[in-house]
């Protein structure tokens, strides 16, 4: 494997591309290992009252709106932000999954789904008690993914 690094001035942003033969399993780790390190350092700013936070992506179990705000709930509280779900969804990484029209969560933190046929499915989170629900047409989708993410463990 090759490895070329040019350096631009006038770009406004970094960026990587792989030019690879074909997709392997090891350009799939290599690409899944670069998201996870340009993640880790990103942070959502939001409010506690009137004080402001910048949120670690990996800390936030899931996100909920609320009226005109997005709740977004972590093991240390509820926070407050008036960015709108869809804008936080174009610019959450992977890990992060529309189940609702209202709510986003973090695949990372689940830790259980509790099917339910006639109405929305209830998702459990790892080292806490807070709950977050699926639709019907979002809960297929939730579980596949789940199901990719076990069997690549």
């Amino acid at each position: 494997m090759k490895i070329n690094i040019e350096v631009n001035e006038s770009l406004e942003e970094d960026y990587i591309t792989i030019h690879c033969k074909e997709l392997t399993d090891e350009i799939i780790e290599l690409q899944k290992s670069l998201v996870n390190k340009s993640t880790r350092s990103l942070h959502i700013s939001a409010f506690q009252d009137d004080v402001e936070h910048f949120l670690e992506l990996r800390t936030i179990i899931f996100m909920e709106a609320d009226g005109n705000y997005i709740l977004i709930h972590t093991p240390k509280g509820i926070y407050k932000t008036r960015q709108k779900l869809y804008e936080l969804a174009e610019l959450l990484p992977r890990d992060f999954f529309r189940i609702s029209k209202s709510t986003i969560v973090n695949t990372s933190k689940i830790v259980a789904i509790k099917k339910n046929i006639t109405g929305a499915s209830e998702i459990s989170f790892a080292n806490t008690n807070k709950k977050a629900f699926a639709s019907r047409k979002y809960i297929k989708a939730l579980i596949e993914i789940m199901e990719e993410k076990r069997l690549k463990r």
